[in-house]
C-alpha cells in the first residue's frame, strides 16, 4: 500500500471518529451491543425496567416484552466488562475514545437506580471515570431522580438534561442535554431544514455549548440526507436506529 493511500485511509478514519454516533433503542437490533460496538459507536443506549425477582433489571422496550427480555447483566454489562479486560481497561484497544452507555430508566427511579448502582459498582475499574478516566459513562435517562439529588449519587453514573435550565451545581451532574426533535420541527430528513426551524435548533445547540455540553436530539429524521445536515449543524451525537449504517455514512462521507 503506497504511502499516500495509507495517509488517506488514516485521513477517513480521523474523520469517521469526529462525528459521534447514538445507537437509539440499540437492544432492537438484531445482534444488540455487538453490532454498535463492532462500529465504534460512541453511545448505546438500553431500557431497563425492575421485576418482581430481587435486583434483576430486564432490558426491553415496552412492558408487555418482559417474559421473553434479557437482563442487563447479560445484554451490557457483562459484554463491556469482558471487553475491557481484554483492551487493557479502555472501551476499544489503543484508543481513547470515551463510551457512553445511556439507560433509559422505565421504571421509578427508586429503586430501580439503587438497583443498577449495585450492579455498577462491582466494576469501578469499568465504569466509574474518578477510578479509571477511560472508564464508561453511565448516563442516566428517562426516570431521572428530582434534578435537586444529582448530586446525592455516586461518580459512577452521570445523568441525560432534559433542557438547559439546571443550576450550576445541577449541571455538573449532567453529561449531556437530549431534547425530542419534534417540538422543534417537523421535518422528515428530505430536502432542506426549514430555515425557521434551522435557527431554533442551532439556538439550542449553541446554548448547550456554551454551557459545556453535548447534544442529542431524539425522535429526529433518520437518514442520510438528515445525518448529512446535523453534522453540518454540529449536533455532537446524532440519534439513529441504524448504527452500522450511519457509521459507514460517516466513514465514506
Amino acid at each position: 500500500m503506497s504511502a499516500i493511500l495509507v495517509a488517506w485511509v488514516f485521513i477517513f478514519a480521523a474523520n469517521a471518529q469526529e462525528q459521534l454516533i447514538h445507537s437509539h433503542n440499540d437492544y432492537s437490533q438484531p445482534l444488540p451491543f455487538y453490532q454498535a460496538y463492532a462500529q465504534q459507536i460512541s453511545s448505546i443506549e438500553a431500557d431497563i425496567y425492575i421485576t418482581d425477582k430481587v435486583d434483576e433489571l430486564l432490558v426491553a422496550h415496552q412492558r408487555n416484552e418482559l417474559a421473553n427480555a434479557p437482563t442487563l447483566e447479560e445484554s451490557y454489562i457483562n459484554p463491556i466488562v469482558s471487553l475491557f479486560k481484554l483492551n487493557n481497561g479502555r472501551a476499544w484497544r489503543g484508543s481513547d475514545k470515551i463510551f457512553v452507555f445511556l439507560i433509559d430508566l422505565k421504571t421509578p427511579a427508586d429503586p430501580t437506580l439503587s438497583i443498577l448502582l449495585k450492579k455498577l459498582q462491582k466494576y469501578p475499574e469499568v465504569f466509574d471515570p474518578a477510578v479509571n478516566p477511560f472508564a464508561v459513562r453511565v448516563v442516566i435517562s428517562g426516570n431521572r431522580p428530582d434534578a435537586d439529588t444529582f448530586n446525592d449519587f455516586p461518580s459512577i453514573i452521570s445523568f441525560d438534561g432534559a433542557h438547559i435550565n439546571y443550576t450550576p451545581r445541577q449541571m455538573e451532574r449532567i453529561y449531556m442535554i437530549s431534547y425530542n426533535f419534534a417540538l422543534f420541527s417537523r421535518w422528515n430528513g428530505q430536502g432542506n431544514l426549514p430555515e425557521d426551524d434551522l435557527k431554533k435548533i442551532n439556538e439550542l445547540i449553541t446554548a448547550a455549548h456554551s454551557l459545556g455540553k453535548p447534544i442529542r436530539f431524539w425522535g429526529s429524521p433518520d437518514n442520510p440526507n438528515a445525518w448529512r445536515v446535523f453534522h453540518e449543524m454540529g449536533i455532537d451525537y446524532i440519534n439513529t436506529d441504524q448504527p452500522e449504517v450511519c457509521a459507514l455514512f460517516f466513514r465514506l462521507h
